[in-house]
């Protein structure tokens, strides 16, 4: 068993303005094609602050993955469902 909607680390190669231009996965490259949406989210700032700015991908193969950054840590995450 494994908790559902748990992200995971993910090595992310950006290009102008920071947006996702190759992931990694599975020991393999993948180039994004089409960042579809981004958006940020900025909660909870009285307990514990999060802060992430969120972007539907498709890769090149019509893959479509959520990812995020998470803009405390400055580390990239593979959102899964």
């Amino acid at each position: 068993l494994r908790p559902l909607n748990v992200p995971r680390p993910l090595r992310v190669r950006t290009g102008v303005g920071g947006r996702p231009r190759f992931l990694h996965l599975k020991g393999r490259l993948r180039k994004v094609q089409h960042i579809r949406e981004i958006w940020q989210i900025d909660d909870e700032w009285w307990r514990n602050p999060i802060s992430r700015r969120y972007a539907t991908l498709i890769l090149e193969d019509g893959q479509t993955l959520t990812v995020y950054r998470d803009l405390t840590d400055r580390r990239w995450y593979l959102q899964e469902g």
